[in-house]
C-alpha cells in the first residue's frame, strides 16, 4: 500500500496555577503592554495547521489563504496573547496583524458612531433602560443578576402589563446576543428588535397583537464586562468574559471564560468542544455554570421557561440548531426547526446556511444545548454577517473589504446602513419566533414551510422478524400506531412506544416531537412489509404518514454479522474487472464458525449501507472488515480540486459517512463491535487537522467534494469525522507501521491471543502501512472522562520499524514532548588512549523530529573543564544550520544551556560561549549507524551526551537511541545495547535552566499497540484475514467474541 504518515501532534497547555472561580468582583484593571487578544497571521505547514486547531481556535473565526510558493497555508486567527505566545513558541510563525492607527482613523472618520459601550452615559444599558421606562405599560427592566466585574446584567421584558404581570405567566421568546463581547453587530440586532417591538406597538396591527399576548425578552448583552472591554485599547477582539483565571490581579490573554462554554449540559464532555486550558477562546471554565453571567440566564430560563430563544453570534451567516456536543445527530425536534430556517437553497434569513450545530465542529456547554434539554426551549443561534459580508452587499458605498483587514470578520462596519440591512433581514425570524410561542410544533415559517405529522425511519431490507421500527412523530398526536401489511395482505395494527433514547443520544431535543416505535410480526424470508404511521390530531382527525416497504431478506438466529466493506468496486486501490465480491467474507465467518459462533454476511459494495434497526440490530455484535481497501472512493473521490492544486486522500463516499453513523448508531443501542483494517481510523492527506475527511459537498452530499475558495477547507465540503474512532472505539489516532511479521494480545479482549501475519491476503495486500495505534484514554484520562475508557490490548511483534529497537528487545527512547531536553549521559575514560588510535562514540539513531525546531545533539566536554561542545557525525548525519526561528529567542529563553554552542542576533550565529553547533533534525528515515570523534580528548575522559531537545509545541515522534559502544582502532572497550539496563550510561534529566519535568528518555521497549479495547468494541490496526494461519484467526476471534457478547 501506499504509505501515508502524519504524526499525532499536540500543544502544550498554558500552565496558569490552580484555576479556581473566585467571587465575583470588581474587574481586574489590564496591564501594561500589550497583552490582549488580536488576529494573528501566519504561513502554517498542515502540521502546523493541526496544532493551532488543537489549541482551541474556533474554526468559524479562522480565514484561509494561499503562500507564494503554494506549500502552506496563509492562516489568519483570533488569539489571546499568551495562547499565541505559546503557538511561536510551537514554531507557528504567526505575527499580529494589528488594527493600524491610520486605519483606525480612516475608518473611524467613515464611522457613522452606531456602536457603543454597555456602560456609561449612553451606553446600551442606559439606552433600553430608557426605552422601557419610556413605555411603561409593555416593558419592564429586569436586572437578572451581576456580572463577574459587578456590573448589573439587564433585561428588558415586553408585554402588555409587564409590570403587573409575574414574569413567566404568557408564553415567551428570548432574545440575548453578545455572549461573545467581540460580536458588536449581535447588541444592535436586539436593541433594534426591542425597539421595533416597542415603537410599533399601538401602530402595527401584528406588533401589537404580539406584545398584548406574547412575552418577549431582550438581553442584548450578556457579557457586559467583555464588550466594554472591546470599546478600550487594542481589545476589540477580546472575546470572553473578564474573569481573572490566575487570581493575579490583572486581566491578560490568559483570562476570561468562553461564556458559550460555561452551561451545565455536556459540560467538558471532551477537550475538543470546549477547552480546558485558561488561554483558549473557548476556555470552558473551572467547572460547571461557575461564571455569574451564566448563572443568571440559567435563573431566568428556570423562571420563565422560554418555548424559543434566538442566541445572536457572529460571524459566519449560519442558521444553527439542535444537536451541537456531537456531529451527525438530529434529534426529532429538528422538524421544527427545518421548518423555520429551511435549507441551503432557501434560507430563513437570506445569504445564511441553515445546520444542525455540529455539522462543522462540536461544542459543548453551550447555550442551546443546556436551554433545550434542561427547560425545553427551541434554542436557534444565528451567526450573523461579517464584516466581508455586509461590505460586499452594497459595493459602490464607502466601505471597502480593506476596512475589514486585521478584523477576522468580527469588525462590522459602524455603518447605519449596514447594520440597518443586517438587522431588517433577520426582522422575520424573528417575528415568526414569536408568532410561533402559542404553537411551537406547528411554527410560522419565513420561507413558509411547514412541519410534517411523521417521519418514518425508512430502510429496504430487513434480516430479521420481529422487526423493529421507528418513527418520529408529534407529542401532541393521540392513537398512535404503526400500520403494516405482508404482501398486500390485510392491515395490521399495532400501538407505538417512545424510546428513551440509547447509552450516549437519543433522549434530548424532544419536546414537541418524539422518536416512537413498534414491531412488525410475522413476515418469512422473501416477504414484502409495507409499513406506515397514523395518528389522531385535533381538528383534523386520523393523519398518517408516507409508507415504506421493505424486503425481508433473512431471518437469521447469527450472532454475529460480517460487514465486508472492501469497496471492490471503489478505485483505492482500483482493483482489477474480475473482483465482484468480496475477497475475504468467508475466512471472517469460517474463523467465526471455528470459535463456535454463527454469522451472517453484508456486502456494503452490493447491499449498500446496513440500517441499524433493520439489519445490525439483529446481531449480538458485528465484524465490520475492510480488506484490501485503503479509502472507499468513486473515480471522482481519488483527486479532489482545491485551491491548492489537485490532493490525493481527501474525499471518500458518502456511504462510509452513513455506514459509521449506522454502526455509531447499533453501538448507542447496546451493539458490539469488532473493527479491523489496516488503514482503519486513517483520515486521508491532512489527518488530524480536518477533524476528519471530506465525503461530500455541503447542501449536495452525494456529489464531489470541491474546495473553490481558501476558506472552503472548513466550509463548502461535509466531514466525516474522526469522533466515532476517538470516542467511541477508544482510537485517538494512528501511524503506519511497515512490516511486522505478527501481534500478540496483551490486554482486554486479546490476552494470550497472538497471530502470525501472512498467507494470500497479504501477498495481494503487503502489511505495509499497519496502524500503530494512540489509545484515547492515554489523552482523556478516564478518572474524568470515563465514557471514552479504552486500553491497548495487542502489540506488534517483528518486522522492528523506525522506532522499535534495532537489536534485541530494549532501547532508549526519548518519545517527544515539549520543552524537553532529554540527555542520555556517560563518562568515557580516554587516560591511556592516545589520539592516534583514533577513539570514537557510535551508536545507532532513530529520530524524527520536527525539521529545524527539535534537535538531537551530541555534546561533550572534558570532565570537570566548562569546555562544552557538540560533534559533528563522522557520517554525516549532522548539519550546522542554526535552529528554526533562533533569532526569535524563545528556544534559548527556554534552555540557555544552548548559549554554549549558539550566539543570540538577528541571524544567530552557529558558535556559542564555548563551542559549536551540529545538529540532526528531521526524520532519519529509520535507524541510522553515526559516529562521533573523540580523539580530542585522549588522554583525558570526556564526559558525552545524547540529547535531545524541543521547543514549546509540535513535534514528530521523538528520538531513539541503540547499540552504543566506544571503539578505537585498537578495539571496542564497552559496548551497551540497554538489554538488562542502562549500564554505563545515565539519565540525569534536563541541564539547569530548562524546565524540569517536561519528559526524558527513558530505557523502553517499542510503542507497537496493534490493538484497542472498549467495553464495547475491539479496534485492530490490521486486517484479521492478514493472519496466516485458520486456527489463529479462530482463537483471535473467539477471545474477542467472548469479551464482546459471551
Amino acid at each position: 500500500m501506499k504509505r501515508a504518515r502524519w504524526a499525532i501532534l499536540a500543544i502544550t497547555a498554558l500552565v496558569l496555577g490552580t484555576i479556581v472561580a473566585p467571587p465575583a468582583a470588581a474587574v481586574p484593571s489590564p496591564p501594561g503592554g500589550n497583552d490582549g487578544v488580536h488576529v494573528y497571521t501566519g504561513e502554517l505547514t498542515s502540521q502546523q495547521m493541526d496544532t493551532l486547531l488543537k489549541s482551541g481556535v474556533d474554526r468559524e473565526e479562522m480565514r484561509l489563504g494561499k503562500s507564494a510558493d503554494g506549500k502552506k497555508v496563509v492562516v489568519e486567527a483570533i488569539l489571546g496573547e499568551a495562547q499565541a505566545e505559546e503557538l511561536r513558541k510551537a514554531g507557528l510563525g504567526l505575527k499580529e496583524q494589528p488594527l493600524a492607527a491610520d486605519k483606525d482613523k480612516r475608518v473611524a472618520a467613515k464611522g457613522d458612531g452606531v456602536y457603543k459601550p454597555y456602560s456609561g452615559a449612553g451606553g446600551i444599558r442606559e439606552q433600553i433602560v430608557k426605552a422601557a421606562n419610556g413605555k411603561p405599560g409593555i416593558a419592564k427592566v429586569v436586572d437578572i443578576g451581576t456580572t463577574v466585574g459587578g456590573q448589573p446584567l439587564t433585561a428588558i421584558k415586553v408585554t402588555k402589563d409587564a409590570r403587573q404581570l409575574r414574569d413567566g405567566t404568557r408564553k415567551a421568546v428570548l432574545y440575548m446576543a453578545a455572549q461573545h463581547a467581540r460580536e458588536w453587530i449581535t447588541p444592535e440586532m436586539t436593541r433594534r428588535l426591542l425597539l421595533h417591538f416597542l415603537n410599533g406597538y399601538g401602530t402595527n396591527p401584528e406588533i401589537t397583537q404580539l406584545v398584548n399576548t406574547t412575552e418577549l425578552w431582550f438581553i442584548p448583552v450578556s457579557n457586559p464586562d467583555g464588550y466594554d472591554h472591546t470599546f478600550t485599547g487594542d481589545n476589540r477582539l477580546w472575546r470572553k468574559n473578564m474573569r481573572d483565571n490566575n487570581g493575579d490581579g490583572q486581566i491578560t490573554s490568559g483570562d476570561g471564560v468562553d461564556l458559550n462554554r460555561n452551561f451545565e449540559h455536556k459540560w467538558g464532555y471532551d477537550n475538543e468542544g470546549s477547552s480546558d486550558n485558561p488561554a483558549s477562546e473557548t476556555y470552558r471554565g473551572a467547572s460547571p455554570q461557575s461564571e455569574p453571567e451564566t448563572r443568571a440566564v440559567d435563573n431566568l430560563a428556570k423562571k420563565v421557561k422560554f418555548t424559543y430563544l434566538l442566541n445572536y453570534h457572529s460571524a459566519a451567516q449560519l442558521l444553527l440548531y439542535g444537536v451541537g456536543w456531537q456531529q451527525a445527530t438530529p434529534s426529532p425536534d429538528d422538524l421544527i426547526f427545518e421548518a423555520l430556517l429551511g435549507d441551503d437553497a432557501t434560507p430563513a434569513v437570506p445569504g445564511y446556511d441553515p445546520d444542525i450545530s455540529a455539522e462543522l465542529y462540536t461544542t459543548n456547554g453551550e447555550t442551546d444545548g443546556h436551554m433545550s434539554k434542561k427547560y425545553g426551549t427551541l434554542a436557534i443561534t444565528p451567526e450573523m454577517g461579517t464584516c466581508e459580508s455586509a461590505v460586499a452587499s452594497v459595493p459602490d458605498d464607502e466601505w471597502t473589504q480593506a476596512d475589514c483587514a486585521g478584523g477576522s470578520g468580527f469588525t462590522f462596519p459602524d455603518s447605519e446602513a449596514l447594520i440597518q440591512a443586517e438587522f431588517a433581514k433577520n426582522i422575520p425570524l424573528a417575528i415568526d419566533l414569536a408568532k410561533s410561542v402559542k404553537t411551537p410544533e406547528n411554527p410560522v415559517s419565513p420561507v413558509g414551510r411547514t412541519v410534517p405529522d411523521f417521519k418514518p425511519d425508512t430502510f429496504t431490507v430487513s434480516y430479521g422478524d420481529p422487526q423493529p421500527v421507528a418513527v418520529v412523530a408529534r407529542r401532541s398526536l393521540s392513537t398512535k400506531q404503526m400500520r403494516f401489511r405482508i404482501n398486500g395482505g390485510p392491515v395490521r395494527l399495532r400501538g407505538l412506544t417512545e424510546w428513551n433514547g440509547g447509552e450516549r443520544y437519543g433522549d434530548e431535543n424532544d419536546e414537541y416531537f418524539a422518536e416512537y416505535r413498534a414491531k412488525v410480526e410475522g413476515a418469512r424470508p422473501g416477504d414484502r412489509v409495507e409499513v406506515w404511521f397514523a395518528g389522531f390530531k385535533s381538528g383534523t382527525g386520523t393523519v398518517e404518514s408516507k409508507h415504506f416497504t421493505y424486503k425481508l431478506e433473512k431471518k437469521s438466529n447469527a450472532k454475529v454479522l460480517v460487514v465486508a466493506n472492501e469497496d471492490y468496486t471503489g478505485f483505492n486501490p482500483d482493483y482489477p474487472a474480475s473482483v465482484t465480491a468480496p475477497k475475504y467474507a468467508a475466512q471472517y465467518r469460517q474463523a467465526l464458525q471455528s470459535a463456535g459462533y454463527s454469522s451472517e454476511t453484508w456486502d456494503v459494495d452490493a447491499q449498500g449501507v446496513p440500517h441499524h434497526l433493520g439489519v445490525l440490530g439483529h446481531f449480538k455484535a458485528v465484524a465490520w472488515y475492510l480488506g484490501d481497501d485503503r479509502l472507499a472512493m468513486d473515480a471522482q473521490d481519488v483527486v479532489t480540486q482545491t485551491p491548492f492544486g489537485p490532493l490525493p486522500d481527501m474525499d471518500v463516499k458518502r456511504s462510509q459517512q452513513d455506514l459509521t453513523i449506522a454502526v455509531r448508531d447499533y453501538l448507542n443501542e447496546g451493539g458490539k463491535l469488532l473493527h479491523t483494517g489496516e488503514t482503519a481510523a486513517y483520515y486521508g492527506f491532512f489527518g488530524t487537522s480536518l477533524g476528519g475527511i471530506y465525503y461530500g459537498l455541503d447542501g449536495a452530499p452525494d456529489a464531489d467534494c470541491v474546495i473553490t475558495s481558501q476558506d472552503g477547507f472548513f466550509e463548502e465540503c461535509l466531514i466525516l469525522a474522526d469522533d466515532f474512532a476517538q470516542y467511541y472505539l477508544g482510537v485517538n489516532g494512528r501511524n503506519p507501521r511497515s512490516g511486522p511479521t505478527g501481534f500478540a494480545g496483551t490486554g482486554t479482549g486479546l490476552n494470550g491471543a497472538s497471530g502470525t501475519f501472512g498467507g494470500p491476503a497479504t501477498v495481494a495486500n503487503p502489511l505495509d502501512e499497519a496502524g500503530s495505534l494512540q489509545v484515547t484514554s492515554d489523552t482523556l484520562p478516564p478518572a474524568r472522562f470515563p465514557q471514552f475508557k479504552s486500553s491497548a490490548s495487542a502489540t506488534y511483534v517483528g518486522g522492528n520499524g523506525p522506532f522499535d529497537p534495532v537489536e534485541g528487545n530494549w532501547y532508549v527512547a526519548g518519545g517527544h514532548t515539549d520543552d524537553a531536553y532529554m540527555r542520555l549521559t556517560r563518562t568515557v575514560d580516554l587516560a591511556a588512549v592516545p589520539a592516534a588510535q583514533r577513539p570514537r562514540l557510535e551508536f545507532q539513531l532513530s529520530y524524527d523530529t520536527e525539521e529545524g525546531y527539535d534537535n538531537v545533539i551530541v555534546e561533550a566536554h572534558t570532565a570537570g573543564q566548562d569546555n562544552w561542545t557538540t560533534l559533528p557525525d563522522l557520517n554525516g548525519g549532522t548539519g550546522t544550520t542554526v535552529p528554526a526561528e533562533c533569532e526569535a529567542g524563545f528556544l534559548l529563553e527556554e534552555h540557555p544551556w544552548l548559549l554554549h554552542y549558539l550566539t543570540p542576533g538577528a541571524t544567530c550565529a552557529a558558535t556559542g560561549t564555548s563551542g559549536s553547533w551540529n545538529s540532526f533534525t528531521g526524520n532519519s528515515g529509520g535507524w541510522q549507524q553515526v559516529a562521533f570523534d573523540l580523539s580530542a580528548y585522549a588522554g583525558q575522559r570526556v564526559e558525552v551526551s545524547i540529547s535531545y531537545v524541543t521547543d514549546p509545541g509540535t513535534g514528530g515522534v521523538g528520538a531513539f537511541v541503540d547499540d552504543t559502544r566506544v571503539t578505537t582502532t585498537g578495539g571496542a572497550p564497552d559496548a551497551e545495547g540497554f538489554e538488562s539496563g542502562l549500564g554505563v550510561w545515565a539519565i540525569p534529566g534536563p541541564p539547569t535552566g530548562s524546565p524540569a519535568g517536561a519528559g526524558d528518555f527513558a530505557r523502553a521497549q517499542a510503542d507497537k499497540t496493534a490493538a484497542v479495547s472498549t467495553k464495547d468494541s475491539v479496534f485492530l490496526g490490521f486486517g484479521l484475514e492478514q493472519v496466516a494461519s485458520a486456527a489463529e484467526r479462530a482463537a483471535t476471534i473467539k477471545k474477542i467474541m467472548k469479551h464482546l457478547i459471551g
